[in-house]
């Protein structure tokens, strides 16, 4: 008896069968092209009727990434927290390994911030610090030490966040990480209602390891006053970049630990900057169950992947970030 297991659900079908019998889901054999539904040889590894990838290893480009198919599987996935768990645990894992060493304060954060992605100095321009194109983080040197650390911080977990959603999206879709599902991933986080979410995350989680009272949420009020969201949407913003933060800090806080953290504080009163008082406030316990922060996310991830498969010029947009990520 010829039978197939649905990749959704793990029903027995038989092959004849274009969809599950239990959930729906179109069925694709092994061999079949995703794309246009031509049957290929056993070993084929691109389709011969249209040259689309069969069951990739990675994503290399566009039409693949947004074809039916992946859209199917974003529609319907379901991750349970258990294996969202290890996800978590297989980005942080790395930093179990290495210790956390250096000559000052500052230098101790750069290290264990290069564990996960290189960190480059620069010494122009008026931003503090930026992460680009996910794929390193680039901080001013000439900034007081203290200010450094934070940079260092809330840069990192803005690398955090973005490896968390590429880490996801393969999970999902069975494939090696690539330039093109990063090129998504930082489409997706520079959308105006998910950067407000990407940079309350960010603050947060730097809020968390420099001292009370130095707080603050300067970047992402200005998103906030320059957006036109209503009220409801900017509260599931931050709820959902709260609850990403918390994933964040409770791994990071195994590095940063309670001695690293005095190493902070103390730095902070070598620089002799006196705290404002002034972002504490902006902190909340607010958060999502796991379960249903991850369905949001999913279900962002598939409106904002669909909307995107039919609009040429941000796939043209998608093909410049690519540039740009494979360039760097």
């Amino acid at each position: 008896m010829n039978l197939i297991t649905c990749d959704i659900c793990g029903t027995l079908n038989f092959k004849e069968n274009n969809y599950c019998t239990h959930c729906g889901n179109k069925l694709v054999l092994e061999h079949v092209c995703p794309v246009c539904g031509e049957s290929n040889d056993d070993f084929a590894t691109h389709c011969v009727k249209c040259k689309s990838q069969i069951n990739p290893i990675s994503i290399d480009d566009f039409d693949i990434l947004f074809n039916e198919f992946n859209q199917h599987l974003l529609a319907n996935v379901e991750v349970s927290d258990e294996e969202y768990g290890r996800m978590l645990s297989n980005i942080f894992i790395k930093a179990d390994y290495v210790d956390v060493w250096g000559k000052s304060t500052r230098d101790k954060l750069i290290n264990l911030a290069n564990i996960f992605t290189e960190c480059r100095p620069k010494a122009r321009g008026y931003e503090r610090g930026f992460i680009f194109l996910g794929n390193f983080i680039s901080y001013d040197d000439r900034l007081a030490d203290s200010v450094q650390i934070a940079t260092i911080i809330h840069e990192l977990a803005h690398y955090f966040m973005f490896n968390i959603i590429e880490t996801l999206l393969c999970h999902i879709f069975k494939v090696m990480p690539s330039s093109t599902i990063q090129s998504f991933v930082w489409y997706f986080l520079n959308l105006p209602e998910f950067e407000i979410m990407s940079e309350y995350c960010a603050h947060t989680v730097e809020g968390r390891f420099i001292p009370f009272g130095y707080q603050n949420y300067g970047s992402f009020n200005n998103l906030v006053e320059n957006s036109c969201f209503d009220k409801q949407t900017l509260d599931v913003t931050v709820k959902l970049g709260n609850s990403f933060a918390n994933e964040i800090i409770v791994y990071l806080e195994k590095y940063i630990d309670e001695d690293l953290r005095n190493e902070i504080k103390m730095q902070y009163r070598k620089d002799l900057t006196p705290p404002t008082n002034q972002s504490i406030l902006m902190e909340t316990d607010d958060c999502y169950p796991l379960s249903i922060k991850n369905s949001l996310l999913i279900n962002m991830l598939h409106d904002v992947l669909k909307e995107v498969s039919i609009n040429r010029e941000v796939i043209k947009e998608l093909e410049s970030i690519k540039e740009g990520i494979e360039l760097s």
